[in-house]
């Protein structure tokens, strides 16, 4: 089976957000797995307040992802783990950041080819 089992407490990762098609720009996120947050530079908010649930949906769906093919452990065998990260809509705002509550599922084996490489988010 190819999942690595020791994973760093927090991973990062970037996407592309994409307001409208003059308005584009990159985030960087954490995913800390060990207090399942999920947090970035709190100035998304403006961008993404009126839209915040299709916000959330989309990088649930990245974020989980991005823990997936973090899991794989690099060999022939293209399977590795899979476990549902769901952002939820509520935040707070500590300094520049924002932080998401998130909940993680129970994994479940998953070949690579069945994962999307997605890495924008449209509103």
């Amino acid at each position: 089976m190819a999942v690595r089992r020791h994973l760093p407490d927090s991973v990062s990762f970037s996407f592309e957000l994409q307001c409208s098609l003059v308005r584009r720009y990159q985030v960087t996120v954490t995913l800390d797995l060990q207090e399942r947050l999920i947090f970035m530079s709190s100035g998304v908010l403006s961008d993404v307040r009126d839209s915040i649930d299709e916000f959330v949906s989309q990088l649930s769906e990245i974020a989980s992802n991005q823990l997936a093919y973090l899991k794989w452990d690099g060999t022939s065998d293209l399977t590795t783990e899979y476990q549902i990260i769901r952002v939820l809509a509520g935040y707070q705002v500590q300094r520049s950041l924002v932080k998401f509550n998130i909940v993680v599922s129970d994994g479940s084996l998953i070949h690579l080819e069945e994962l999307h490489d997605k890495k924008t988010i449209q509103l």
